[in-house]
């Protein structure tokens, strides 16, 4: 097999755990991992437990992440790319028809240090990437308000926001804020006046007095 970046260089058998064979290019010095063994390794792999951050981390030096298209080594397919997230900026690129994966130089001592290498199946399910996408959004929507209020007010905000969630009349407090009428679970709190009904109205006396017609005004 040839490396999918160098497209040159041949790939050498080697192991990255005592479970795990992988091909090696000695190279671009990237490790492809075939389906098979992916699946072999993680029978007997314990679980590594959850995400860890690890932000200490230069990541920067120690990734070469590969931006181009590549093609499977194995079958020759277009492999689809993958962000990883949880604070890692890179991709992974695996294979959708024989599910063998290519991780860049760094790549696998990297997701090690984040308990995410026992995880990398599940870095391509659409889970997974919905939530990047949510994480993503937030980040935005939080330097947005940042930007708008400043760091002061925006903490203040969320002093708030806190003390707002935790509060019995919640509901009612945010119709004051809003200027809206009170939901009916919070009307029981205030005298709420009921209009009278319409019959029982007083009503307006009106005097009619008669119009003379033109030919009364003639008469008189």
């Amino acid at each position: 097999m040839q490396c999918p970046c160098c497209q040159t260089s041949d790939l050498k058998r080697t192991r990255l755990d005592q479970h795990l064979a992988v091909h090696t290019c000695e190279t671009c010095e990237g490790q492809w991992v075939s389906s098979y063994d992916y699946w072999h390794w993680l029978e007997w792999q314990p679980s590594s437990g959850n995400i860890k951050q690890c932000d200490a981390l230069d990541i920067s030096d120690r990734v070469s992440d590969n931006r181009r298209a590549s093609f499977c080594p194995e079958c020759n397919h277009l492999m689809r790319r993958a962000k990883v997230g949880h604070g890692l900026k890179f991709y992974l690129d695996r294979c959708s028809h024989c599910g063998g994966s290519w991780f860049d130089r760094g790549e696998w001592e990297i997701l090690q240090a984040h308990n995410i290498h026992d995880k990398v199946h599940l870095v391509f399910s659409e889970p997974w990437q919905s939530q990047i996408r949510q994480a993503e959004f937030n980040r935005v929507l939080e330097e947005t308000y940042r930007s708008a209020l400043g760091d002061e007010d925006y903490a203040q905000a969320l002093r708030i926001r806190a003390w707002l969630e935790q509060h019995p009349h919640r509901d009612y407090i945010l119709s004051v804020l809003n200027q809206v009428p009170p939901s009916e679970d919070e009307s029981r709190y205030i005298p709420v006046p009921r209009p009278l009904p319409q019959n029982d109205a007083p009503k307006e006396e009106v005097n009619y007095r008669p119009v003379a017609s033109s030919q009364d005004k003639q008469l008189a």
